[in-house]
């Protein structure tokens, strides 16, 4: 029976108050309750009763799924990542797609490897009541699928077939084979968990699983694919391209007897807090677009970077580069995807370029260069292409689902891609919303965006936005009372636009709010019948290049190295060369020191490298000796002797530890200036205790080569004799402190 007395706190971090499960709403200040539902791997769970609570904040809801009773607090997370949980990790871009690990119970015997991994979803279906809809959080793709249309069958198929590759360069591929994993969330698939390979699967055995599905499939769709299916398993068919081709085709042919019309609404504002509007949007705001089908639907929406002298000028101008650069580009019926996904990425270059030369001409230097991030819409009929650079987002809304469709460009998204932090740990770092790049800072040949495309096939909205509303996790509390009535027909486009705005500024208030909303609604052609779906009689010797992006993190690895923003709270970093996942955060910060603020307020920063050589060799640990001085570009702990493994201390990024001894294994430093900018993990913090200044310990220097660091001059070092030590207390939040 569940424990009667089970409560889940408010996630506002100045409430935290306790409230009865079945509240959708705070008691004590409103705030939506965030029911975050979590799926284990492991299996020591077991032996707990469904109702017990876990570590006094996981509640057993079944065997395999807990409900996460303090959603506001952060997980515990562990030293070091293992190799089981990376490949989630590096396939973070895929999040539509698959969970993020979410925390950890370390095992109850140390003995034993006996963890428990959490995953989390971007949104799990629940009734009235909050309570779970299904028994697995989703409805597999098995039970959905003799009741689904041809054309939401084939999007299945396609999204697989789009997987594919990235899952094998991971050793995943077989997840995509296993049923029982297989979910559906809104439209698109959901991996319950990863599977490992245990050997190098093929679309052969992919053309076995989809042979199950032909004779529960739609009239139009079986032929086609006995057909496919037929070719994948007589190997006439070895490249993922291939496949696609032939979706493509398919979906082509299904569409023909469906239209989609587009509505789009925009609003920008300043802000209770700001006494200017550095963002800007597209089409113009307070204005309800209508278009029709076949017509291209556009939504821009730019925060600009550079304070008052040039944030609103980066991001005015992008827009209407972007807009002319859109225009440019005809879109019809049987042109290669991958055409407008290479257009578009030319029209973002081309827009960066622009305001990049503008910086130029006006000799606009480190702090006084402008920029802006872009999260862009172009939906036409069938097709909708996400475009992004830096943190602004895209959410996509059906009527059981919100998913965050982009991944932010910052320093906190790039350090899980590169398989070193879990996410909810990584955004409690320093800086952790640095912006690894934006438009207009520097020659589009450092620029990577990132353009997807989706395939739609049921009313949606996407909502478009600034960190203005999305900060706090505001769209995860009101996207299910604010945009879902926009599908139902139970809210305008208009109403809800407006009534986001004003949780933006009630609820955040910190920061200029931008938003576009895009709501598609998809019709059945009166008068046009479906008809069989014909295999075509194509070439598939040389089928176009795939028309997935390039989000793996080996993009992240060749990008060069560029000069540094910072947005607060966000800023602009470059990114790293490849480094072993034992070093979080240092690549990058090897190659940047802080400059200061660049605007009113300290809203805006700018960073640049050290003026340092990149190809000049960093400290070595044979170069330090008593005296000397050090300062922290990775965490690290310290020992209470060198000989116990005891931690007595973390010590934060951008701290300066001073050599005090050294002998044979391990150097003895003491702490002589701890960054200020840092939020504690409270579950890592019971385990090590809060860093002091004038803390003396430990650190190997096996420990201590595998971590980053800067050696500085006596000048940079500031090493002040500190009488007591003083312990550091972390801050509320990262950001601007959460408005009631």
């Amino acid at each position: 029976m569940e424990n009667s007395v089970a409560t889940i706190k408010c996630s506002n971090p100045n409430c935290q108050a306790s409230n009865p499960l079945t509240d959708k709403f705070c008691h004590k200040c409103r705030t939506p309750l965030i029911k975050r539902y979590l799926w284990s791997l492991g299996d020591w769970l077991s032996a707990y009763r469904v109702g017990e609570l876990i570590g006094d904040r996981y509640l057993l809801k079944t065997p395999k799924i807990v409900l996460d009773t303090q959603p506001g607090l952060p997980p515990l997370t562990p030293e070091e990542v293992p190799d089981e949980i990376v490949p989630y990790l590096k396939l973070l871009p895929y999040r539509l797609h698959i969970p993020l690990v979410y925390g950890y119970l370390p095992s109850p015997d140390e003995q034993l490897d006996l963890n428990i991994w959490f995953l989390e979803y971007g949104t799990v279906p629940t009734n009235e009541s909050g309570e779970l809809k299904y028994p697995e959080l989703f409805p597999k793709l098995t039970e959905l699928w003799q009741s689904a249309s041809a054309m939401r069958q084939l999007n299945w198929l396609w999204q697989m077939a789009r997987l594919w590759e990235p899952f094998n360069s991971k050793g995943v591929a077989s997840s995509l084979l296993e049923p029982s994993l297989l979910g559906i969330n809104g439209s698109s698939i959901q991996l319950l968990e990863l599977k490992f390979d245990e050997a190098r699967p093929s679309l052969q055995q992919l053309g076995q699983l989809w042979s199950q599905w032909i004779d529960l499939a739609s009239p139009h769709l079986s032929e086609y694919l006995q057909h496919l299916c037929k070719h994948l398993e007589q190997r006439k068919i070895e490249r993922v391209e291939h496949l696609l081709t032939l979706l493509e085709e398919a979906i082509a042919q299904t569409d023909r007897v469906y239209e989609r019309t587009y509505q789009i609404y925009t609003l920008t504002d300043a802000g209770p807090t700001r006494d200017h509007n550095e963002d800007a949007c597209y089409p113009n705001e307070a204005q309800l677009v209508k278009i029709g089908t076949q017509e291209k639907a556009l939504a821009i929406v730019c925060d600009g970077i550079g304070g008052q002298e040039g944030g609103e000028i980066a991001s005015e101008l992008a827009i209407d580069t972007l807009r002319a650069e859109i225009d440019r580009i005809t879109i019809q019926e049987g042109t290669q995807p991958q055409r407008y996904l290479e257009e578009i990425e030319s029209a973002i270059c081309a827009t960066n370029d622009l305001i990049s030369k503008r910086n130029d001409s006006e000799n606009r230097q480190e702090r006084q260069r402008m920029g802006t991030t872009l999260v862009m819409s172009l939906a036409c009929d069938r097709e909708i292409y996400l475009a992004h650079i830096g943190d602004s987002r895209i959410y996509w809304i059906t009527p059981t689902s919100c998913q965050q469709a982009t991944v932010d460009d910052d320093l906190a998204s790039r350090e899980v891609r590169l398989g070193y932090l879990l996410y909810r740990e990584a955004i409690q770092y320093p800086n952790a919303g640095a912006l690894v790049q934006a438009l207009g800072m520097n020659s589009s040949s450092s620029l990577h965006p990132t353009v997807q495309r989706f395939i739609l096939d049921e009313d949606c909205v996407f909502l478009l936005c600034s960190d203005g509303l999305s900060d706090f996790d505001r769209v995860e509390q009101y996207w299910e009372s604010e945009l879902v009535p926009i599908v139902t027909q139970t809210k305008d486009v208009t109403a809800a636009g407006k009534r986001l705005l004003e949780i933006a500024n009630q609820r955040n208030g910190h920061d200029n709010v931008t938003i576009a909303l895009v709501y598609c609604q998809v019709r059945q052609k009166e008068g046009i019948e479906a008809t069989a779906i014909v295999y075509p009689e194509i070439d598939i010797s040389e089928p176009p290049s795939s028309t997935l992006p390039l989000l793996d993190e080996e993009e992240i690895k060749e990008e060069p190295e560029e000069t540094v923003l910072l947005h607060a709270p966000t800023e602009l970093i470059s990114e790293p060369e490849e480094v072993p996942r034992k070093s979080p955060f240092s690549p990058v910060l090897l190659s940047v020191v802080a400059l200061g603020v660049l605007a009113l307020g300290g809203s805006y920063w700018l960073w640049q490298k050290n003026t340092q050589s990149q190809d000049s060799d960093p400290p070595t640990l044979s170069s330090l000796v008593e005296g000397d001085a050090i300062e922290t570009l990775t965490p690290i702990s310290l020992q209470k002797s060198q000989t116990e493994v005891e931690r007595i201390a973390r010590v934060p990024v951008g701290s300066i530890l001073k050599v005090v001894s050294t002998n044979s294994n391990s150097l003895e430093f003491q702490t002589c200036q701890i960054s200020q900018n840092v939020t504690i993990n409270t579950a890592e913090n019971d385990r090590t205790g809060a860093i002091a200044l004038g803390q003396q310990g430990w650190i190997k220097r096996e420990t201590l080569a595998s971590s980053s660091f800067k050696k500085l001059t006596s000048a940079e070092a500031n090493c002040s004799v500190v009488e007591s030590p003083q312990p550091i207390l972390p801050p509320a939040s990262t950001k601007d402190s959460e408005n009631n």
